[in-house]
């Protein structure tokens, strides 16, 4: 989501996660053929991929800041803001070989 956020993916990450029941899966057959598949969205992912395409109305940047009544929109943008400086972070970091043991 990051690298899409900064335009160095051309392709949204997938979010949409699939199940199959009763049926070996993934085999040949699409998942349309199958006889009970169930998509699962996780509606944060939705929301922030959202967010980063331009097809919400608001951005990260217009988000009125609350102090007395935040919203799901003001703690997502922090959450994703922490996600995003942990992640910078960690390349930051010199790769460490760890020992087994």
């Amino acid at each position: 989501l990051i690298l899409f956020q900064k335009g160095q993916s051309t392709t949204p990450p997938p979010f949409e996660i699939f199940f199959c029941f009763g049926e070996e899966w993934p085999d040949q057959k699409p998942k349309e053929k199958k006889l009970i598949t169930v998509q699962v969205v996780p509606v944060v992912a939705r929301l922030l991929l959202e967010m980063f395409s331009g097809e919400l109305s608001w951005s990260a940047d217009s988000i009125p800041l609350q102090i007395s009544h935040p919203d799901l929109k003001d703690k997502m943008v922090e959450q994703f803001k922490e996600l995003h400086q942990l992640w910078q972070n960690q390349q930051r970091l010199p790769q460490v070989q760890q020992e087994p043991g």
